[in-house]
């Protein structure tokens, strides 16, 4: 597709991101290769003080623009509201700063949307696990979001209205949620059509789930090595989603014993009324394991080797 200079762009892209340069410029990278390319993408740091402006700007295109919050929120939320209101595009897609992109994602994201004239869309995710199978995140039997499912924010493609209608992020000191949990719920509630395009077109290495210190540490093994085969090997979908489907058989056939099945039924009985009381389903499991608003994002940088936010700093902006 051409894209005309002067015009603004059909999709804007936000990329929130602090003091990991090194993998988000690969991140980067899964953007310039996308087969869909009428888009502007704004990278958001969220006061960085390392080398992130230079890194966005070797990159030499246009489409690329990167500002730096004065003052650091500590997570997603104030950063990705900073690029919406700078953003431009009739459809809006959230890229986090250590996630990759296939080659399609846009394309395919873009094609769902205008068929089915939902609000919002979200691709399958193969979520990199740091030691046993990969897993496949998104799924649903529906068809359509469903509060009890995880949907990472970089699957997400929707209309400017529908961020427009909803709202910012909220800080997440407003939240036992993640930002982007409360969002789509509170998309949810308000009767928001998002369906799932059922194509895996996103790869997800999070900073958490056994990456101790990923951040002080500038970790980007893991990252090299998916971008590198991404890059190389063509057949790269079939080959992880083949390999998670058989890991997971084994995982299943081998090792479930039979209370985990009466286990998941009780949970899923939870989750139910939880959803018809209007309460988010992480909700009431937050709350007795971190006790407070706030709490699992606290405990997740301290994780990632970023230090704690006083009880007085910036909300949101």
């Amino acid at each position: 597709m051409m894209v005309i200079e002067g015009t603004s762009p059909l999709v804007s892209i936000i990329t929130a991101t602090y003091n990991r340069s090194n993998v988000l410029a690969l991140t980067l990278a899964s953007v310039r290769w996308q087969t869909f390319r009428d888009w502007e993408l704004w990278v958001v740091g969220d006061a960085c003080t390392d080398d992130t402006e230079q890194v966005v700007a070797a990159f030499g295109d246009a489409r690329i623009h990167f500002v730096n919050l004065e003052q650091n929120v500590g997570e997603q939320s104030g950063p990705n509201n900073e690029g919406f209101r700078r953003s431009r595009g009739r459809y809006i897609a959230y890229l986090n700063h250590d996630d990759f992109w296939l080659p399609d994602h846009l394309e395919t994201a873009l094609r769902g949307i205008e068929e089915t004239g939902a609000d919002l869309v979200f691709a399958l995710v193969d979520q990199v696990a740091r030691e046993g199978p990969n897993r496949l995140v998104g799924a649903t039997p529906t068809g359509r979001y469903e509060p009890y499912i995880f949907v990472p924010a970089s699957s997400w493609f929707l209309r400017r209205e529908l961020l427009e209608e909803i709202g910012p992020w909220r800080f997440y000191r407003e939240c036992y949620e993640a930002p982007s949990e409360n969002w789509l719920f509170r998309a949810w509630k308000a009767g928001k059509d998002m369906r799932l395009t059922p194509w895996m077109t996103v790869v997800s290495i999070p900073s958490e789930a056994g990456r101790l210190g990923v951040y002080a540490k500038r970790e980007i093994q893991e990252h090299q090595r998916y971008y590198d085969r991404m890059s190389r090997e063509s057949d790269f979908r079939e080959r992880e989603l083949t390999a998670i489907a058989l890991k997971h058989a084994a995982w299943e056939i081998a090792s479930k014993p039979v209370g985990t099945h009466l286990a998941g039924a009780i949970k899923h009985s939870i989750r139910r009324v939880c959803v018809a009381l209007g309460i988010h389903p992480v909700t009431v499991r937050r709350f007795f394991r971190y006790y407070r608003k706030g709490g699992m994002v606290d405990s997740g940088r301290r994780l990632k080797g970023l230090r704690p936010l006083g009880q007085r700093e910036r909300r949101n902006i």
